[in-house]
Formats: C-alpha cells, structure tokens, sequence
C-alpha cells in the first residue's frame, strides 16, 4: 500500500528538488563546448553609444558560420564564439552609418574585446548645375 506524505513534507522536497535544478541550470552542461566571449560597445563618430547596430562575428579562416548579434541601449554587444586559437572578424552596421570592421585574436576560453566607431555615411552631393528631380 502506498504510503501519502503529507503536504509539508512534500513542499520541503519539492523545494530542495527545485534549487537542485536552479543549481545544475548554472553549472555548465557536460559535453557542451567550451566558448569564449568577444564583447565591446559599438559608438558614433562623437563617441556616443550606439544602441541598436547589427554586430557579425566570423571565424576569418574557417567556415563563414556568422554569429549575430544587436547592441543594447548602451551601445554594447556580446558575442559567444567556439573556443579555441582563431582570428574572428567583427563587424558592425547601423542605418545612415558606414559598416566598420575589426579583427580579434581568441586564445582559448578568454574574453576579448573589440570596440567599434561607426562613421557617418556621406552623402551624394548633386552638381550645381543639374536641377532638382520634380
């Protein structure tokens, strides 16, 4: 016959049941790979954070698998990337601004950081001489 425990004892195993798995949720997963982290922030010509520009990480010699990435208000942008000894390129873009790249060493599990200034597109100049589209 079935034992029925009663309902404290049953909360107070749930609840070490619950921080068990709160707790195996923050360990890294065995057998997933290991990554590193290339983070920075993305500025205007004036140095001012740039929220909202699109961020592409690549492996320059590898496979073109891009990792994407958008800045949040203040400009910044993380990108996990397999670690390992690799050159990633870093790109970022953002409406009415000139795409600006660089590129980042990973050894390992390491951090890496790549700051980006986006410059201002320029702007077609019309000749003088030429009139104005109706």
């Amino acid at each position: 016959m079935a034992r029925t425990i009663p309902r404290r004892e049953w909360l107070a195993a749930a609840g070490t049941g619950l921080s068990s798995v709160a707790r195996l949720r923050a360990e890294p997963q065995r057998g997933a790979e290991p990554t590193a982290l290339i983070f920075g922030t993305v500025f205007k010509d004036s140095y001012l954070a740039l929220p909202g520009a699109r961020v592409v990480a690549y492996n320059s010699a590898g496979p073109r698998k891009k990792i994407r990435a958008v800045t949040n208000y203040r400009g910044e942008y993380r990108v996990r990337v397999p670690a390992g000894d690799a050159t990633y390129v870093v790109e970022a873009s953002a409406p009415r601004f000139a795409k600006e790249s660089r590129t980042v060493q990973v050894y390992g599990i390491e951090k890496s950081t790549a700051n980006l200034v986006l410059q201002p597109r320029k702007r077609a100049r019309r000749p003088p001489d030429q009139p104005a589209r109706p």
